[in-house]
This record gives C-alpha cells, structure tokens and sequence, in this order.
C-alpha cells in the first residue's frame, strides 16, 4: 500500500482529528486498534477493485478509483490488537457504536457491502461533489 509506513498520511486533517478522538474513545474502552489503510490513490483503489474480478483472490472493495471515500483521504480501515497481535476478531458493535457517536460513519452498518473494519466521514458531501470539486 502506497502510505503503509504511515498510513494517517493524506487525511484531511479534521478528519484526522475525529480519527484521534475515537481512537482515544476506544483505548478508554480498552480496545486496541491499529489504522492500517487510509489514502489511497485512485490507481491504488483500482488495483483493489479488480481484487475478485480480473485478478486472483477475494473481493475486498464495491467502490472504483474515485468512487472511494479512502480516494479523498476520508476514510480508515482498522485491525484489532489483541495481545500485541493483529486480529479481526473483535467487538466490532462496540466499535462501530464509538465509531458512530464521534461523528463518523461505521461501514459495519452498511446493508450490501458490509466494512466493519472501515469508517468515513464525509463532511457533508457527496461522492460526486467531491470528484467535481477536483
């Protein structure tokens, strides 16, 4: 991944901020998270899409290059620590429940593609309105 090194870099920076409150809000619940993905270039989002379709393994994303929230740097994907150990068990409702009271969207709500390592803000936009604002 483009920004594996660092992946808080290319957030926008109010949305960041939301990152490190629940962040913070999930640590006083003792639950361990580590970001593993935020920005992603649109090139990068393809690559994932065709994840499934026209190259091997499984699907992991319904959204092309542009069509992801990840393409404008508002969106996160998270992995429990348990242990020290990355591990996608974990309470997922408790995380999207703080993930929901600070302002953010819980893609483990979403009914046809559910995400539940995934959260987005969207600043009140559209997808289209932020690819026309570019």
């Amino acid at each position: 991944m483009a920004n594996s090194k660092d992946p808080y870099r290319g957030l926008d920076p109010e949305f960041r901020r939301k990152l490190s409150a629940f962040e913070q809000r999930l640590l006083d619940q003792d639950i361990w998270v580590k970001l593993t993905c935020g920005y992603r270039s649109i090139e990068e989002q393809n690559r994932l899409y065709a994840r499934g379709r026209t190259t091997p393994g499984r699907i992991v994303t319904n959204a092309r290059g542009g069509c992801s929230w990840h393409n404008f740097g508002l969106a996160a994907d998270y992995v429990f620590l348990v242990n020290g150990k990355v591990s996608w068990d974990g309470p997922w409702e408790k995380f999207g429940r703080i993930a929901r009271e600070c302002g953010l969207e819980w893609g483990g709500d979403w009914k046809r593609f559910r995400d539940r390592p995934h959260v987005q803000w969207r600043k009140g936009r559209t997808l289209r309105g932020m690819r026309a604002s570019e």
